[in-house]
């Protein structure tokens, strides 16, 4: 495995998204009928998180688990990438030359409601994916710095007002090296115990790792206020009167 391939494995533990926004001209809602209609992936351009989907990157899920398997954890379409918030039935998932193409029928209920009304008006203009990485069916290309994606395993469609992104830090390890080691390890170990596990179950087991490393990423707003108190109590202790800070009271 290349050291690009490594780095990225370490920061993809858990459910990964991918959100691509389209005009509202793409996306068909069919109001008596309550279908909608657009695409969920694209496929040659190089995304934010320097992937470019190959076409058939999808088509062991759609066989596997789409709306014309037998599965009975078939791909899901989502309201906002909430497990407990199914909002319709994938009735077409599809591949062809520009991207995933898929059909929903959306339920009669509030949430279908709004999603329906939302995305006739524009207000909701992104459809994301959520999916993990199938690791041996991704290259790295030098000249193109991008990630070919050759295969994912495709969980859940979402419409989403602000697309999410898989992207989070690790501390307490001395080096890069000590902390690479361990992700692809945890990562490992992680995939095998989910082993024998029903989809939907995986599917909320990496929801949480996804939501767990979201949170490595939020910064305390007391981690904030401590520093401007340490710094307005070091300017005071310079010079009580010309401290910026000198009517600054902290609780």
């Amino acid at each position: 495995m290349t050291h690009e391939l490594k780095t990225k494995k370490r920061g993809a533990i858990g459910m990964q998204y991918k959100t691509f926004s389209f005009d509202t001209k793409d996306v068909a809602v069919n109001l008596e009928s309550r279908r909608i209609s657009g695409y969920a992936a694209v496929f040659g351009n190089k995304d934010k998180a320097g992937d470019i989907l190959i076409k058939g990157c999808f088509s062991k899920s759609i066989q596997e688990r789409g709306p014309q398997s037998n599965a009975n954890d078939k791909i899901v379409h989502l309201w906002m990438h909430n497990m407990n918030e199914p909002v319709g039935k994938i009735v077409t998932l599809i591949e062809d030359d520009k991207g995933l193409y898929f059909e929903a029928d959306i339920d009669k209920i509030d949430l279908g409601d709004r999603e329906i009304t939302q995305l006739e008006s524009g207000t909701i203009n992104q459809f994301s994916i959520g999916y993990s990485y199938v690791w041996d069916k991704v290259d790295y290309d030098s000249e193109k710095d991008a990630f070919i994606v050759k295969e994912v395993i495709l969980y859940e469609i979402s419409a989403v007002s602000i697309g999410c992104n898989g992207e989070t830090c690790y501390t307490g390890l001395k080096t890069a090296e000590e902390v690479e080691d361990k992700v692809i390890e945890l990562h490992n170990e992680i995939e095998s115990g989910l082993q024998g596990l029903s989809m939907k179950k995986k599917i909320e087991i990496l929801g949480l790792f996804s939501k767990f490393k979201a949170l490595m990423l939020v910064k305390p707003e007391g981690d904030m206020k401590n520093k401007i108190r340490s710094l307005a109590q070091d300017q005071a202790a310079v010079n009580p009167k010309k401290s910026l800070f000198h009517n600054v009271k902290f609780k």
